[in-house]
Protein backbone atom coordinates (compact mmCIF):
# COMPACT_ATOMS: atom_id res chain seq x y z
CA UNK A 1 0.00 0.00 0.00
CA UNK A 2 2.71 2.51 1.08
CA UNK A 3 4.83 1.79 -2.37
CA UNK A 4 1.38 3.01 -4.51
CA UNK A 5 1.27 6.27 -2.78
CA UNK A 6 4.34 7.45 -2.95
CA UNK A 7 5.05 7.70 -6.94
CA UNK A 8 1.77 9.96 -6.86
CA UNK A 9 2.77 11.99 -3.95
CA UNK A 10 5.83 12.96 -5.59
CA UNK A 11 3.92 13.98 -9.12
CA UNK A 12 1.97 16.14 -7.16
CA UNK A 13 4.27 18.10 -5.56
CA UNK A 14 6.57 18.49 -8.86
CA UNK A 15 2.71 20.07 -10.03
CA UNK A 16 2.75 22.15 -7.43
CA UNK A 17 6.09 23.54 -8.42
CA UNK A 18 5.66 24.42 -11.79
CA UNK A 19 2.36 26.12 -11.29
CA UNK A 20 3.92 28.27 -8.39
CA UNK A 21 6.75 28.95 -11.01
CA UNK A 22 4.79 30.15 -13.94
CA UNK A 23 2.13 32.63 -11.63
CA UNK A 24 5.27 34.10 -10.65
CA UNK A 25 6.65 34.71 -14.13
CA UNK A 26 3.22 36.28 -15.05
CA UNK A 27 2.25 38.42 -12.15
CA UNK A 28 5.83 39.90 -11.14
CA UNK A 29 6.02 43.59 -11.61
CA UNK A 30 8.62 45.23 -14.03
CA UNK A 31 11.20 47.09 -13.03
CA UNK A 32 11.88 50.75 -12.60
CA UNK A 33 13.65 52.55 -15.22
CA UNK A 34 16.81 53.79 -14.34
CA UNK A 35 17.28 57.48 -12.67
CA UNK A 36 19.04 59.00 -15.87
CA UNK A 37 16.75 57.40 -18.65
CA UNK A 38 13.46 58.68 -16.85
CA UNK A 39 15.36 62.49 -16.33
CA UNK A 40 16.08 62.20 -20.21
CA UNK A 41 12.32 61.31 -20.75
CA UNK A 42 10.77 64.03 -18.31
CA UNK A 43 13.03 66.45 -20.06
CA UNK A 44 10.32 69.17 -21.85
CA UNK A 45 12.94 70.06 -24.57
CA UNK A 46 12.31 66.69 -26.16
CA UNK A 47 9.84 67.35 -28.98
CA UNK A 48 7.45 64.64 -29.73
CA UNK A 49 8.18 61.91 -32.50
CA UNK A 50 5.10 63.04 -34.59
CA UNK A 51 6.27 66.46 -34.70
CA UNK A 52 9.36 65.49 -36.26
CA UNK A 53 7.27 63.96 -38.58
CA UNK A 54 7.84 60.27 -38.34
CA UNK A 55 6.24 57.55 -36.58
CA UNK A 56 6.39 57.11 -33.20
CA UNK A 57 7.51 53.72 -31.88
CA UNK A 58 5.80 52.51 -28.81
CA UNK A 59 7.90 50.14 -26.98
CA UNK A 60 5.72 49.56 -23.73
CA UNK A 61 9.05 49.09 -21.53
CA UNK A 62 11.09 46.93 -23.99
CA UNK A 63 14.35 47.65 -25.58
CA UNK A 64 13.71 48.14 -29.59
CA UNK A 65 16.24 45.82 -31.16
CA UNK A 66 18.90 47.37 -33.03
CA UNK A 67 17.80 45.81 -36.47
CA UNK A 68 14.22 47.32 -36.19
CA UNK A 69 15.57 50.71 -34.79
CA UNK A 70 14.07 53.93 -36.53
CA UNK A 71 17.06 55.55 -38.02
CA UNK A 72 16.98 59.02 -36.53
CA UNK A 73 15.15 62.27 -39.11
CA UNK A 74 17.09 65.19 -39.30
CA UNK A 75 15.20 68.72 -38.51
CA UNK A 76 16.54 71.59 -40.58
CA UNK A 77 14.47 73.69 -38.11
CA UNK A 78 16.04 72.28 -35.05
CA UNK A 79 20.29 73.22 -34.67
CA UNK A 80 22.10 71.63 -33.03
CA UNK A 81 21.17 68.28 -33.19
CA UNK A 82 23.17 65.12 -31.04
CA UNK A 83 22.13 61.41 -31.45
CA UNK A 84 22.67 58.38 -29.53
CA UNK A 85 23.57 55.31 -31.18
CA UNK A 86 21.26 53.58 -32.94
CA UNK A 87 20.73 50.69 -30.46
CA UNK A 88 20.13 53.30 -27.26
CA UNK A 89 16.70 52.40 -26.26
CA UNK A 90 15.73 56.10 -25.67
CA UNK A 91 16.11 56.96 -29.28
CA UNK A 92 17.73 60.92 -30.52
CA UNK A 93 18.14 63.51 -28.57
CA UNK A 94 17.42 66.87 -29.04
CA UNK A 95 18.82 69.54 -27.15
CA UNK A 96 19.27 73.54 -27.21
CA UNK A 97 23.05 73.92 -26.48
CA UNK A 98 25.98 74.03 -28.39
CA UNK A 99 26.90 70.52 -29.59
CA UNK A 100 29.84 68.62 -27.99
CA UNK A 101 33.31 69.81 -29.48
CA UNK A 102 35.25 67.48 -31.70
CA UNK A 103 37.96 65.03 -30.91
CA UNK A 104 41.04 66.69 -31.31
CA UNK A 105 42.16 66.61 -35.17
CA UNK A 106 39.08 66.49 -36.19
CA UNK A 107 37.94 69.74 -38.28
CA UNK A 108 34.39 71.66 -36.58
CA UNK A 109 31.07 70.91 -38.55
CA UNK A 110 30.44 74.15 -40.20
CA UNK A 111 26.56 74.52 -40.23
CA UNK A 112 24.62 74.97 -43.60
CA UNK A 113 24.46 78.62 -45.20
CA UNK A 114 20.81 80.10 -44.00
CA UNK A 115 18.61 82.21 -46.35
CA UNK A 116 18.74 83.12 -50.03
CA UNK A 117 21.43 83.25 -52.30
CA UNK A 118 23.15 86.24 -53.61
CA UNK A 119 21.99 87.27 -57.01
CA UNK A 120 24.20 86.81 -59.72
CA UNK A 121 24.68 89.00 -62.29
CA UNK A 122 24.40 87.55 -66.06
CA UNK A 123 27.93 85.46 -66.99
CA UNK A 124 28.08 87.04 -70.43
CA UNK A 125 28.36 90.87 -68.87
CA UNK A 126 31.86 91.41 -69.05
CA UNK A 127 31.53 94.51 -66.41
CA UNK A 128 29.71 92.76 -64.22
CA UNK A 129 31.05 89.28 -63.98
CA UNK A 130 31.52 87.53 -60.31
CA UNK A 131 34.45 88.88 -59.19
CA UNK A 132 35.29 91.49 -61.30
CA UNK A 133 35.79 94.89 -59.90
CA UNK A 134 34.24 98.25 -61.91
CA UNK A 135 35.99 99.49 -64.27
CA UNK A 136 37.84 102.15 -62.70
CA UNK A 137 36.71 105.93 -63.11
CA UNK A 138 39.39 108.82 -62.93
CA UNK A 139 39.43 111.47 -59.65
CA UNK A 140 36.12 113.15 -59.61
CA UNK A 141 33.75 109.63 -60.21
CA UNK A 142 33.42 111.55 -64.19
CA UNK A 143 33.74 108.35 -66.94
CA UNK A 144 35.99 110.75 -69.12
CA UNK A 145 35.56 113.69 -71.43
CA UNK A 146 31.96 114.03 -72.79
CA UNK A 147 30.50 111.16 -71.03
CA UNK A 148 33.03 108.84 -71.94
CA UNK A 149 32.76 109.54 -75.99
CA UNK A 150 36.41 111.04 -75.82
CA UNK A 151 37.76 108.38 -73.69
CA UNK A 152 39.20 109.06 -70.28
CA UNK A 153 42.12 111.63 -69.47
CA UNK A 154 43.39 109.51 -66.28
CA UNK A 155 42.44 106.35 -64.25
CA UNK A 156 40.80 103.75 -66.33
CA UNK A 157 43.84 102.01 -66.48
CA UNK A 158 46.08 104.74 -67.63
CA UNK A 159 47.90 108.06 -66.57
CA UNK A 160 47.73 111.96 -67.84
CA UNK A 161 48.80 112.06 -71.14
CA UNK A 162 50.27 108.37 -71.32
CA UNK A 163 49.79 107.10 -74.99
CA UNK A 164 47.59 103.74 -75.29
CA UNK A 165 49.38 100.70 -74.87
CA UNK A 166 46.55 98.35 -75.84
CA UNK A 167 48.07 98.06 -79.10
CA UNK A 168 51.73 97.84 -78.20
CA UNK A 169 52.31 94.65 -80.52
CA UNK A 170 51.52 97.54 -83.53
CA UNK A 171 54.92 99.55 -85.37
CA UNK A 172 54.37 102.50 -86.60
CA UNK A 173 54.77 103.45 -90.25
CA UNK A 174 57.91 104.91 -91.17
CA UNK A 175 57.79 106.20 -94.74
CA UNK A 176 55.39 109.18 -95.57
CA UNK A 177 55.89 110.35 -92.10
CA UNK A 178 54.00 113.85 -92.25
CA UNK A 179 50.81 112.49 -94.31
CA UNK A 180 50.59 108.72 -93.08
CA UNK A 181 49.28 109.01 -89.66
CA UNK A 182 49.36 106.00 -86.63
CA UNK A 183 45.54 105.38 -85.51
CA UNK A 184 45.82 105.08 -81.79
CA UNK A 185 46.36 108.13 -79.67
CA UNK A 186 50.10 108.62 -78.80
CA UNK A 187 51.93 110.65 -76.41
CA UNK A 188 56.02 111.27 -78.20
CA UNK A 189 58.84 112.97 -79.71
CA UNK A 190 59.80 111.72 -83.10
CA UNK A 191 62.83 113.05 -84.80
CA UNK A 192 62.56 112.44 -88.77
CA UNK A 193 65.34 113.02 -91.06
CA UNK A 194 64.86 112.12 -95.28
CA UNK A 195 67.00 112.30 -97.90
CA UNK A 196 65.50 112.54 -101.25
CA UNK A 197 67.36 112.54 -104.84
CA UNK A 198 65.80 114.11 -107.15
CA UNK A 199 65.21 112.31 -111.20
CA UNK A 200 67.99 113.65 -113.72
CA UNK A 201 65.22 114.22 -116.13
CA UNK A 202 63.91 117.07 -113.72
CA UNK A 203 64.44 120.60 -115.42
CA UNK A 204 65.45 122.06 -112.47
CA UNK A 205 66.42 119.62 -109.87
CA UNK A 206 68.60 117.56 -112.63
CA UNK A 207 69.38 114.90 -110.07
CA UNK A 208 69.81 117.47 -107.14
CA UNK A 209 68.83 116.41 -103.64
CA UNK A 210 66.62 117.41 -100.74
CA UNK A 211 66.47 117.10 -97.32
CA UNK A 212 64.65 117.39 -94.15
CA UNK A 213 65.83 116.84 -90.72
CA UNK A 214 62.39 118.18 -88.15
CA UNK A 215 60.67 116.47 -85.22
CA UNK A 216 57.07 115.51 -84.99
CA UNK A 217 55.05 115.52 -81.81
CA UNK A 218 52.00 113.99 -80.53
CA UNK A 219 50.04 113.92 -76.86
CA UNK A 220 47.20 112.01 -76.36
CA UNK A 221 44.83 113.57 -74.12
CA UNK A 222 42.27 110.69 -73.60
CA UNK A 223 43.32 106.68 -75.26
CA UNK A 224 40.78 107.81 -77.88
CA UNK A 225 42.02 112.15 -78.58
CA UNK A 226 45.44 113.18 -79.24
CA UNK A 227 47.03 116.17 -80.67
CA UNK A 228 49.50 115.63 -83.44
CA UNK A 229 52.26 118.50 -85.27
CA UNK A 230 53.29 116.33 -88.28
CA UNK A 231 55.62 118.59 -89.36
CA UNK A 232 58.35 121.03 -88.06
CA UNK A 233 62.13 121.37 -89.05
CA UNK A 234 64.56 122.45 -91.48
CA UNK A 235 64.36 122.28 -95.29
CA UNK A 236 67.82 122.38 -97.85
CA UNK A 237 67.20 122.04 -101.81
CA UNK A 238 69.85 122.08 -104.00
CA UNK A 239 68.85 122.03 -107.95
CA UNK A 240 71.53 121.26 -110.30
CA UNK A 241 70.04 123.67 -113.01
CA UNK A 242 69.14 126.65 -110.75
CA UNK A 243 66.76 128.67 -112.54
CA UNK A 244 63.45 130.49 -112.19
CA UNK A 245 64.06 131.57 -109.03
CA UNK A 246 65.33 128.23 -107.20
CA UNK A 247 68.75 128.20 -105.87
CA UNK A 248 70.15 125.57 -103.51
CA UNK A 249 69.07 127.13 -99.78
CA UNK A 250 67.76 126.29 -96.63
CA UNK A 251 65.30 127.23 -94.12
CA UNK A 252 62.22 126.63 -91.92
CA UNK A 253 59.53 123.91 -93.24
CA UNK A 254 55.95 124.76 -93.41
CA UNK A 255 53.98 123.70 -90.11
CA UNK A 256 51.30 120.86 -89.93
CA UNK A 257 49.26 121.00 -86.91
CA UNK A 258 45.66 118.73 -85.98
CA UNK A 259 43.38 116.59 -83.43
CA UNK A 260 42.68 112.88 -84.23
CA UNK A 261 39.97 111.01 -82.78
CA UNK A 262 40.29 106.95 -82.30
CA UNK A 263 36.96 105.91 -82.91
CA UNK A 264 37.38 102.28 -82.96
CA UNK A 265 39.44 100.51 -81.22
CA UNK A 266 39.29 96.34 -79.97
CA UNK A 267 42.31 95.50 -78.19
CA UNK A 268 40.47 91.40 -78.37
CA UNK A 269 40.48 91.54 -82.38
CA UNK A 270 43.04 94.26 -83.00
CA UNK A 271 40.94 96.58 -84.61
CA UNK A 272 41.93 100.84 -84.77
CA UNK A 273 40.40 102.98 -86.76
CA UNK A 274 40.90 106.77 -86.12
CA UNK A 275 39.78 109.84 -88.33
CA UNK A 276 42.00 113.43 -87.88
CA UNK A 277 41.82 116.92 -89.63
CA UNK A 278 45.64 118.68 -90.28
CA UNK A 279 46.30 122.72 -90.89
CA UNK A 280 48.92 123.06 -93.61
CA UNK A 281 50.26 126.10 -92.61
CA UNK A 282 52.99 127.93 -94.72
CA UNK A 283 54.94 129.49 -92.24
CA UNK A 284 58.78 129.04 -93.84
CA UNK A 285 60.72 131.35 -95.90
CA UNK A 286 60.20 131.85 -99.90
CA UNK A 287 63.48 130.41 -100.72
CA UNK A 288 62.68 127.18 -100.35
CA UNK A 289 58.89 127.71 -101.25
CA UNK A 290 57.40 126.98 -97.74
CA UNK A 291 55.10 130.15 -97.77
CA UNK A 292 53.04 129.28 -101.24
CA UNK A 293 49.40 130.39 -100.56
CA UNK A 294 47.75 131.16 -96.80
CA UNK A 295 46.32 127.97 -95.68
CA UNK A 296 45.12 124.21 -96.48
CA UNK A 297 43.06 121.46 -94.48
CA UNK A 298 43.98 117.74 -94.02
CA UNK A 299 41.06 115.40 -93.18
CA UNK A 300 42.19 111.88 -93.38
CA UNK A 301 40.76 107.88 -91.56
CA UNK A 302 43.68 105.94 -91.12
CA UNK A 303 43.30 102.41 -89.86
CA UNK A 304 45.12 99.58 -88.47
CA UNK A 305 43.79 95.43 -88.06
CA UNK A 306 46.11 92.15 -86.55
CA UNK A 307 45.94 89.20 -88.51
CA UNK A 308 47.87 85.79 -89.10
CA UNK A 309 48.88 85.42 -85.48
CA UNK A 310 51.44 82.05 -84.88
CA UNK A 311 54.01 80.75 -83.03
CA UNK A 312 56.51 82.41 -85.08
CA UNK A 313 54.93 85.87 -85.72
CA UNK A 314 52.06 87.98 -86.69
CA UNK A 315 51.41 90.36 -89.15
CA UNK A 316 50.08 94.31 -88.99
CA UNK A 317 48.67 96.46 -91.63
CA UNK A 318 47.46 100.01 -91.47
CA UNK A 319 46.21 102.16 -93.59
CA UNK A 320 45.61 106.41 -94.29
CA UNK A 321 43.82 108.35 -97.22
CA UNK A 322 42.96 111.32 -96.79
CA UNK A 323 43.25 114.93 -99.26
CA UNK A 324 44.88 118.08 -98.71
CA UNK A 325 42.33 121.13 -99.73
CA UNK A 326 43.65 124.74 -100.15
CA UNK A 327 42.00 127.60 -98.77
CA UNK A 328 42.57 129.84 -101.59
CA UNK A 329 43.63 129.26 -105.37
CA UNK A 330 47.98 129.44 -104.74
CA UNK A 331 48.26 126.10 -103.60
CA UNK A 332 47.40 122.84 -105.32
CA UNK A 333 45.47 120.30 -104.00
CA UNK A 334 45.08 116.55 -103.72
CA UNK A 335 44.20 113.08 -102.52
CA UNK A 336 46.61 110.40 -100.82
CA UNK A 337 46.97 106.89 -99.63
CA UNK A 338 49.46 104.78 -97.61
CA UNK A 339 49.40 101.50 -96.65
CA UNK A 340 51.90 99.36 -94.28
CA UNK A 341 52.40 95.32 -93.75
CA UNK A 342 54.64 94.49 -91.08
CA UNK A 343 55.55 91.46 -89.11
CA UNK A 344 56.28 90.86 -85.91
CA UNK A 345 58.99 88.43 -85.87
CA UNK A 346 58.36 85.34 -82.89
CA UNK A 347 56.02 87.65 -81.40
CA UNK A 348 58.81 89.16 -79.46
CA UNK A 349 57.76 93.37 -80.24
CA UNK A 350 61.28 94.01 -81.34
CA UNK A 351 61.87 93.34 -85.09
CA UNK A 352 59.36 94.49 -87.84
CA UNK A 353 60.47 94.14 -91.17
CA UNK A 354 57.69 96.14 -93.28
CA UNK A 355 57.02 97.24 -96.57
CA UNK A 356 54.63 100.25 -97.94
CA UNK A 357 53.15 102.19 -100.66
CA UNK A 358 52.37 105.48 -101.50
CA UNK A 359 49.86 106.98 -103.53
CA UNK A 360 49.50 111.02 -104.12
CA UNK A 361 46.75 112.26 -107.09
CA UNK A 362 46.26 116.11 -107.75
CA UNK A 363 43.24 116.82 -108.18
CA UNK A 364 43.68 120.67 -108.85
CA UNK A 365 46.50 122.90 -109.75
CA UNK A 366 47.49 125.73 -108.11
CA UNK A 367 48.56 129.19 -109.65
CA UNK A 368 51.59 130.15 -107.99
CA UNK A 369 54.31 128.81 -109.85
CA UNK A 370 55.14 127.68 -113.34
CA UNK A 371 55.81 124.27 -113.62
CA UNK A 372 54.63 120.68 -114.51
CA UNK A 373 55.72 118.93 -110.65
CA UNK A 374 54.91 119.10 -107.34
CA UNK A 375 56.70 118.49 -104.37
CA UNK A 376 54.44 115.72 -102.92
CA UNK A 377 55.07 115.78 -98.97
CA UNK A 378 58.41 118.39 -99.10
CA UNK A 379 56.63 121.08 -101.04
CA UNK A 380 53.63 122.54 -102.16
CA UNK A 381 54.75 124.71 -105.25
CA UNK A 382 51.24 126.06 -106.45
CA UNK A 383 52.71 124.43 -109.93
CA UNK A 384 50.14 125.46 -112.89
CA UNK A 385 50.15 121.93 -114.36
CA UNK A 386 49.80 119.25 -112.26
CA UNK A 387 46.43 118.87 -112.36
CA UNK A 388 45.39 114.88 -113.12
CA UNK A 389 49.10 113.67 -112.32
CA UNK A 390 49.91 110.85 -110.11
CA UNK A 391 53.00 109.42 -108.02
CA UNK A 392 53.14 105.74 -106.49
CA UNK A 393 56.49 104.58 -104.86
CA UNK A 394 57.14 101.55 -102.86
CA UNK A 395 58.94 101.17 -99.27
CA UNK A 396 61.21 98.56 -97.64
CA UNK A 397 62.55 98.68 -94.32
CA UNK A 398 62.17 97.52 -90.71
CA UNK A 399 61.23 98.79 -87.23
CA UNK A 400 63.58 97.89 -84.42
CA UNK A 401 62.10 98.27 -80.61
CA UNK A 402 64.99 98.93 -78.16
CA UNK A 403 61.59 99.04 -75.83
CA UNK A 404 58.13 100.22 -76.30
CA UNK A 405 59.69 103.83 -75.45
CA UNK A 406 62.40 104.08 -77.87
CA UNK A 407 62.03 102.68 -81.33
CA UNK A 408 63.73 103.23 -84.21
CA UNK A 409 62.63 102.91 -88.05
CA UNK A 410 64.84 103.09 -91.65
CA UNK A 411 63.20 102.73 -95.10
CA UNK A 412 64.27 103.25 -98.62
CA UNK A 413 61.55 104.18 -101.51
CA UNK A 414 61.14 104.47 -105.12
CA UNK A 415 58.69 105.10 -107.30
CA UNK A 416 57.02 102.91 -109.65
CA UNK A 417 54.90 104.57 -112.15
CA UNK A 418 56.55 107.13 -114.93
CA UNK A 419 55.91 109.82 -113.21
CA UNK A 420 58.10 110.98 -110.39
CA UNK A 421 57.99 114.31 -109.61
CA UNK A 422 60.83 114.90 -107.20
CA UNK A 423 61.55 111.50 -106.12
CA UNK A 424 64.12 109.36 -107.86
CA UNK A 425 64.97 107.78 -104.51
CA UNK A 426 64.29 108.30 -100.90
CA UNK A 427 65.89 107.48 -97.74
CA UNK A 428 63.51 107.83 -94.46
CA UNK A 429 65.20 107.66 -91.14
CA UNK A 430 63.10 108.27 -87.64
CA UNK A 431 64.22 107.41 -83.69
CA UNK A 432 60.96 107.40 -81.45
CA UNK A 433 60.41 108.32 -77.99
CA UNK A 434 56.89 106.98 -76.53
CA UNK A 435 55.45 107.37 -73.15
Amino acid sequence: MRRKWLPTLGAAVGLWAGAAQAEEAVWRPAPAPPPAAAAIASTPARPPAAALGRPVAATLGRPVPAAVAPAPVVDPRLSPVSYRPASDPLGPVFRGQAPDPPPPGVPAAVPPPTGLAPVQPPPDDPLLSPGAPPPPLPPGGQPGLLGGWLGCTEGCGRRLFQSDHGFDDFASPVTNPFLFEDPRALTEVRPIFIWQQTPRGNPIFHGGDTEFFGIQARVAITERLSFTMQKLGWVWMEPHNATNGFEPHGGFSEINLGAKYTFLRNERTGTLGAAGLTFEIPSGPRQVYQDTGTLSLRPYVTMGQRFGQSSFGTFHALGTFGGSFATDNKRSDYVFGSLHLDYDVANLHKIYPLVELNWYHYTKSGNSNALNFEGTDLFNFGSTNVAGQDLLTIAVGARYKFTEWLQTGLAAEWPVTGRKELTDFRLTADLIFRY
